[in-house]
């Protein structure tokens, strides 16, 4: 009997189909339209100026506004566990789950930094060289705008808790 797919390189998983053609499995696939909802929704979100990061920015809108405002609050899974700011990470995600903002575990924050700066005009992304990426709040959208955050949405509805160490993580691809 066949070894099953090795799944390791979670980015190159493919399996053969009925047919015996090869396909991604549904964890890549699903990994990718993630991955390709999020880049799409920080760079939508950024060029209409629904963006809000560093823990202070992000700290004080949930202090002071309703968390009916917040789409989601996207946290860098690499920053977790860094002791210089364990307590203002947690701070945000006791915050965020209090109020029942949705959580949305990335795996590193430099990729959500490349996204964001991608889609700035260049004096934007000069202006926000020192501007931190260790959370980002993404701001609701009028009503009457499309919305390519429904992905997001759903991935969420799939897993609704609010607690960080139980999210799972959505894998940034850098893209071109």
């Amino acid at each position: 009997m066949a070894d099953p797919p090795d799944k390791t390189n979670s980015y190159n998983s493919f399996i053969p189909d009925s047919t015996g053609a090869m396909v991604l499995d549904d964890e890549m696939s699903q990994q990718v339209t993630l991955n390709v909802s999020m880049q799409q929704c920080l760079a939508q979100a950024n060029s209409e100026g629904r963006l809000i990061s560093g823990f202070k920015n992000v700290f004080t809108f949930l202090e002071n506004n309703s968390s009916e405002l917040i789409l989601f609050c996207i946290l860098p899974e690499n920053l977790w566990n860094d002791s210089r700011r364990k307590a203002a990470f947690r701070l945000v995600a006791s915050f965020c789950d209090e109020r029942r903002v949705r959580m949305i575990k990335v795996d590193d924050d430099q990729l959500v930094r490349k996204i964001i700066e991608r889609t700035s005009s260049s004096q934007l992304s000069a202006g926000k060289a020192d501007l931190s990426f260790e959370c980002v709040l993404v701001l609701r959208r009028w009503p009457d705008q499309p919305c390519c955050d429904a992905e997001l949405l759903r991935h969420h509805a799939r897993f609704p808790g609010h607690d960080f160490d139980n999210l799972p993580l959505v894998r940034l691809l850098e893209s071109s």
